[in-house]
């Protein structure tokens, strides 16, 4: 028989034990189950007692259909690398037992998976064992339904490699996306309000028009939608009640756009289009051109909506004055390079843009001085997966911990003449990995120098 101290330090032992099964428990309860823990100890014969702990699995874990079985049975004994109080312990001093790694091998992936919302406790991953993560489990189905709401017009390239994002992702994740373009903020309220309407689960949308979409947003909201806000608006997004922002830095696009200009020896000022209305983000691209350019002036043509002369335009503005101007998406820099490449040579020419591949041929005929790559398809991807995000994450905006929208600022990339040479060098791998890339640009060029050499001619 065990003396009384040692059954003493056996009982001190199991009730440390007990707490440590309690935070165990708290594990489960984190993720809606209701496993249960139990402790067990003996006395050796040569007087140390050893402890383990025994699980029973969670009943939430397994299918629905087997909810109203017998409860599943005790699992077997788990015993802990330390598992050993010598007759000699000191009294009253609290020992401990290493580490057990919780697992529950009686409920195999598949069958854990049936249960809504279901998951396991115990994750793998690199040098890590992380424990009752809330997210193993996707808190989605094929039939809910995600929104992409944008404004926009179907003719800019940009769009286009946005939405072809979005069809990727969505397939690479299984889901129910429904993406439309409205060229109105009014328009895009109203597709916010139709989602809505339509049970979606969550949405995103571009900020461009944020007061127009102010009240559709608030309706989201009060339905329970979840909301991601990309492109435009970046200021505005926590105001909307977005979980995260994902999108071009603007302010970033200000500041190295006139790094590389003032890079270049300009001086005088400088011709900021602005080809959509009430677009806040290009309001804010030229607001920090502004602020980072002190080679002159910052004069903002901001184009019609369907200006039936944007060429037209653009070259009335340049004065004696101008030193360079610059394009905020491609389709006006096709416009801007058609009044000034040829008719103000000394005019530097620059664009925000992720078309391809005229831009890029543009640059190496001289027409462009530079590109600030606006990075259409990582906006696409990014958005979509911050959105996924947005539904699955337990915490709302207003918890507080969240009470500012995640801003996923994407740095503009500076492309230049320079660059487009290294793309077309032999041994690149570009051109091994998209040679029909390289073909169509390769033609592009040959059409823009074709292009300067006719204006260049005598006539």
């Amino acid at each position: 028989m065990p003396s009384l101290p040692q059954r003493q330090r056996a009982l001190y032992l199991l009730v440390g034990l007990i707490v440590g099964a309690a935070a165990t428990g708290l594990v489960w309860a984190t993720n809606g189950g209701s496993g249960e823990v139990r402790l067990a100890a003996r006395v050796l014969e040569d007087g140390r007692v050893e402890v383990a702990l025994q699980q029973r699995p969670p009943e939430l874990a397994l299918p629905a259909a087997a909810l109203d079985q017998e409860p599943p049975a005790w699992g077997p004994l788990e015993r802990p690398t330390r598992r050993f109080l010598a007759p000699n312990a000191e009294p009253g001093r609290w020992f401990h037992s290493s580490p057990l790694s919780l697992t529950h091998p009686d409920i195999d992936a598949d069958t854990a998976a049936q249960a809504p919302g279901a998951a396991p406790t115990h994750l793998s991953i690199g040098p890590y064992e992380i424990v009752g993560t809330p997210t193993i489990s996707r808190p989605f189905d094929q039939q809910t339904l995600f929104c992409v709401i944008t404004h926009g017009r179907p003719s800019d390239f940009f769009w286009y490699q946005v939405y072809s994002a979005f069809a990727d992702i969505a397939g690479w994740n299984s889901i129910t996306l429904r993406a439309e373009m409205y060229e109105s903020g009014v328009e895009q309220a109203a597709g916010i309000d139709g989602c809505v309407a339509d049970g979606a689960a969550a949405i995103a949308t571009t900020l461009a028009d944020a007061d127009a979409l102010g009240g559709a947003l608030e309706r989201a909201q009060q339905a329970g939608v979840r909301l991601l806000s990309f492109n435009a608006g970046a200021d505005r997004a926590t105001a909307a009640g977005a979980v995260a922002h994902v999108a071009l830095d603007e302010v970033a696009v200000g500041r190295v756009a006139a790094e590389q200009f003032l890079e270049r020896g300009v001086t005088g000022d400088l011709i900021c289009i602005i080809h959509e209305a009430r677009n806040l983000s290009l309001e804010r691209r030229c607001d920090s051109l502004e602020a980072s350019y002190d080679g002159g002036e910052v004069i903002r043509l901001r184009l019609a909506e369907r200006e039936a002369d944007a060429a037209g335009a653009i070259a009335a503005a340049v004065t004696e004055d101008t030193g360079g101007a610059i394009a905020l998406n491609a389709n006006t820099a096709y416009e801007m390079a058609a009044a000034l490449a040829d008719a103000h040579p000394e005019v530097v020419l620059a664009a925000v843009s992720a078309d391809f591949p005229r831009p890029l041929a543009m640059l190496a005929a001289g027409r462009l001085h530079f590109v600030l790559w606006s990075h259409a398809l990582e906006q696409g991807y990014h958005a979509i997966t911050a959105l996924l995000f947005a539904q699955g994450t337990p915490f709302a905006p207003d918890t507080g911990l969240f009470a500012e929208a995640t801003q996923i600022a994407i740095q503009p990339s500076v492309i230049t003449a320079r660059s487009v040479s290294r793309l077309r060098e032999q041994g690149n791998a570009f051109r091994d990995t998209l040679p029909a890339w390289l073909e169509a640009l390769e033609r592009a060029i040959e059409a823009e120098q074709a292009a300067a050499d006719d204006a260049q001619a005598p006539q």
